[in-house]
């Protein structure tokens, strides 16, 4: 098999040496920059010519070796593609070329073949960077040693665990790893199950192979698995873990168990309880609950440990096609099991490359990602595409900025900037980065930049703002830039067009490493573009890296004495006072056009419009960050029920209306990934079902009084790790941290790290239990309305610090130090007097 693949590398590269020779030759009105090149290409050539001339079996066993000559035989491909695009070309039209040359575009048209001549120039010297890097790659991965051809031997797959690759395998990871970079970047399983293009209603099948091993396998999986948009498509989701020899009822029971706890996170109560008692309740009927399921519901199923036909052949008789879009996810290690259950016609492509001989790829039946249509859409790419001008939610988005952020202290730095975006327009390198530590700024000036330009409407025509996200993805990130511009083209190939073709202005977001760079320019950025791109990182190396000249760097540095002081009044006073009252703010009508915010607050809904503002709220689904007064029984359900779409949110605030605390009561909170909760205003009363919350780490609560039931709620709160409670009377004083079940104490709150308590009662007793908050380290006590009794305090074994907060009297901190002298760690105490404001 080395022999045949070097054999057939060998022949491609003989034809393409022949052509590009012809083409000096014959091409005498070819520019002599292009000439150069194919010297260069030519040269490049011949030695790899000579050395798949000497390469034997025993040298290309190496399998990056075998990598680098699939490289080189598709790298001769292209070349003798091009080169036959240009000697095409019709003669008698390129003698007169120089006539069209002459003649400026807004005049007449040139010819086709004239166009044609100056793509195949600019093709050319894209061609010669691709034989280079090439090329550069035996020095950099050590393929050639010093005495000739033979490849230097290393033990990789020893030293990983993973097990060495027949020549097979590796063909078929080549050919995996080829479809990926014909994509321009590496498969996604999400998208392979959700492609839209995919209309195809019978039961689909898609392998996940380990190459070697399974690195890496199970995580891609349960990344496609627990995606939102898969858990919506598929009514009945199950991950089963196979066992050999297949036992069918095994596999039944597994298969219910995970509808169960499906089913039950939807309900929230207790996981593993939930299971059991479903799998005791329907014991006799679960082979018929099982019918139902993958009868009559779009079924997902995982199956793991596949490794036997035998097995697949029987657990197919389980899993019948129903013709209604359900889908089978086979995992395995084994090349074999994961070609043979797709079949013949089989499509390979690569999800993760871990090492040169360990990726992880998919195998599906060829055709069925809606193939066709996407190899229309691509050919159609700068005949069809067209893009509007500045989207008018941009527009608005940047008037709202401006109005609301202005820039303060920074202006200087706004002039510098807009000086380097304008040498780089008449730079080889269209790229200028800002880099500076974090929290400096960086962001909020480029975006003021950024804003300021598109309200000018002047220099560029399209503009995009990238985030990126991490670990980075080149189809992700490129569907990101494209977002103001959709189509259901290639996001990748539309990128590239609309870079190249378009005056843009792009920004890319927290760019951390060379690697993701690399990926963006190759695929994006290595052709000649009118567009100018600003890159924002951290690392001052990787801002030279990009932009390949230092006088495009330019440093963000903190802010000037008078300039912060300045920054401060201005911007932070007013934001401190307003969070302070929670009044809220009146948003006009449109907001919901403003797609891309991700932190929105405080919103006083009842002034802005009640139930209208509501209804743009829900618009927002990037909001990551949303803090809202104003709610009441009025606008309460509207509220809550439209933003329940709003699946970013990580951070929420609420403020109830004087004369609406008890409406929250019989509301159920809809933000099941939400990490920080406020909830200001409340009665007496907790929401239903906040123990949904699996994920909150923080929770402010203001209530008049907070009952027993309303303690055992926040028990059952996970991840909890802050705690405040800002609590006006509490039943007899007490606030009691304890909780019991037939008679034993349990431990609660475990993860909780910081409490703070606040309570207007004359006197209060707060007390811990011995399995409560044993990982506490900071204990917050407002002292300015009451005063304070403490029991179990030497419980809270990892505190190590008190904090009394609206006092300066030292008797009360001696009072405190008092009842901590018998704790093993001996916490600090300390006194802060709050000044008004």
């Amino acid at each position: 098999m080395a022999d045949l693949v070097v054999g057939l590398a060998k022949s491609v590269v003989e034809g393409a040496l022949t052509k590009a020779q012809s083409a000096i030759e014959e091409e005498s009105q070819l520019q002599q920059s292009s000439q150069r090149d194919l010297v260069f290409i030519i040269g490049e050539f011949e030695m790899m010519h000579s050395f798949l001339n000497v390469a034997t079996k025993e040298r290309v066993e190496n399998k990056v070796v075998m990598t680098w000559v699939r490289q080189v035989r598709e790298l001769a491909y292209d070349v003798e593609d091009c080169i036959e695009f240009v000697v095409h070309l019709d003669t008698k039209t390129r003698k007169t070329s120089w006539f069209w040359r002459m003649i400026p575009s807004w005049c007449i048209a040139p010819p086709p073949t004239a166009l044609a001549l100056d793509e195949a120039v600019s093709e050319i010297e894209q061609l010669k960077a691709q034989v280079k890097d090439v090329s550069t790659r035996n020095s950099r991965y050590s393929l050639i040693s010093d005495s000739g051809s033979k490849p230097v031997t290393q033990h990789h797959a020893a030293m990983t665990g993973t097990t060495a690759l027949s020549s097979t395998e590796f063909n078929m990871l080549a050919e995996a790893r080829d479809a990926a970079r014909r994509q321009q970047g590496l498969g996604d399983l999400t998208h392979l199950i959700t492609n839209k293009d995919n209309e195809d209603p019978r039961l689909q099948v898609i392998s996940v192979w380990g190459t070697g091993s399974d690195l890496g396998t199970t995580s891609i999986i349960r990344k496609a698995y627990c995606d939102p948009e898969i858990c919506q498509k598929f009514l009945c989701r199950a991950w089963v873990k196979l066992m050999h020899p297949f036992n069918p009822n095994e596999f039944v029971q597994r298969f219910m168990a995970q509808v169960y706890k499906n089913s039950c996170n939807e309900q929230g109560v207790d996981v593993g309880v939930h299971v059991l008692t479903k799998m005791k309740a329907e014991q006799g009927d679960l082979l018929t609950e099982f019918v139902n399921e993958v009868k009559t519901k779009t079924y997902l199923v995982v199956l793991e440990n596949l490794t036997d036909m035998v097995d697949w052949d029987d657990v197919r008789t389980f899993l019948p096609d129903m013709i209604n879009g359900s889908w089978i996810i086979v995992s395995t290690h084994k090349f074999e099991i994961a070609s043979l259950c797709i079949g013949h016609s089989y499509q390979p492509l690569e999800l993760q490359q871990f090492s040169p001989e360990h990726s992880v790829c998919a195998f599906f039946k060829e055709g069925s990602q809606g193939d066709k249509d996407e190899k229309l859409a691509l050919s159609q790419v700068g005949q069809n595409s067209s893009y509007g001008k500045t989207p008018s939610s941009n527009w608005e988005t940047a008037t709202y900025w401006m109005e609301n952020s202005p820039l303060v202290g920074r202006e200087t730095e706004m002039n510098e900037l807009g000086c380097y975006t304008a040498k780089a327009c008449f730079s080889n390198s269209r790229v200028v980065s800002v880099w500076g530590i974090a929290g400096i700024g960086k962001s909020a000036l480029v975006r003021n930049f950024y804003y300021d330009r598109i309200l000018r409407r002047g220099q560029f025509k399209q503009y995009s703002w990238v985030d990126i996200s991490h670990p980075f993805n080149l189809r992700d990130f490129s569907r990101s830039l494209i977002s103001d511009h959709y189509s259901e083209k290639d996001p990748i190939k539309e990128c590239r067009e609309l870079l190249s073709q378009g005056q843009c202005l792009i920004v890319i977001d927290d760019l951390q490493s060379k690697e993701e760079w690399d990926l963006i320019q190759a695929a994006l950025v290595s052709r000649p573009s009118s567009s100018i791109i600003i890159v924002i990182t951290t690392d001052a190396s990787l801002a030279t890296y990009c932009t390949k000249n230092e006088d495009q760097v330019f440093n963000v540095k903190g802010l000037e004495a008078d300039a912060a002081m300045d920054l401060f009044r201005k911007e932070m006073l007013p934001e401190f006072i307003r969070r302070r009252g929670l009044v809220g703010v009146k948003v006009p009508r449109g907001i919901g056009k403003l797609t891309a915010l991700h932190t929105l607050g405080v919103v006083n809904v009842d002034a802005s419009g009640g139930k209208a503002i509501v209804e743009e709220l829900k618009k927002l689904t990037q909001l990551h960050k949303l803090g809202v007064s104003g709610i009441n029984r009025h606008n309460i359900n509207e509220f809550f029920s439209e933003t329940s779409g709003l699946v970013h949110l990580e951070s929420v605030l609420v403020q109830l209306d004087q004369d609406s605390q008890g409406c929250l009561e019989k509301i159920s909170l809809p933000w099941e990934n939400i990490q920080s909760l406020t909830l200001y205003g409340l009665q007496d009363m907790l929401p239903l079902e906040m123990d949904t919350l699996k994920k909150l780490s923080k929770l402010d609560l203001e209530m008049d009084t907070l009952q027993s039931i309303g303690m055992e709620f926040l028990t059952k709160l996970p991840e909890l790790r802050i705690i405040h409670l800002r609590v006006k009377q509490l039943v007899d004083g007490k606030l009691h941290f304890y909780a019991q079940m037939n008679g034993l104490e349990l431990d609660i709150f475990e993860k909780v790290k910081i409490l703070e308590v606040t309570c207007m009662s004359s006197r209060l007793h707060v007390s811990f239990g011995s399995k409560s908050m044993k990982n506490l380290e900071l204990l917050k006590i407002d002292c300015s309305s009451a005063g304070y009794k403490l029991t179990g305090q030497n419980n809270l074994l990892e505190l190590k610090e008190v904090f009394l907060k609206g006092t300066d009297d030292e008797a009360v901190k001696t009072y405190v130090e008092n009842l901590l002298a018998g704790h093993p760690k001996k916490p600090a105490v300390k006194l802060r007097l709050q000044r008004s404001s």
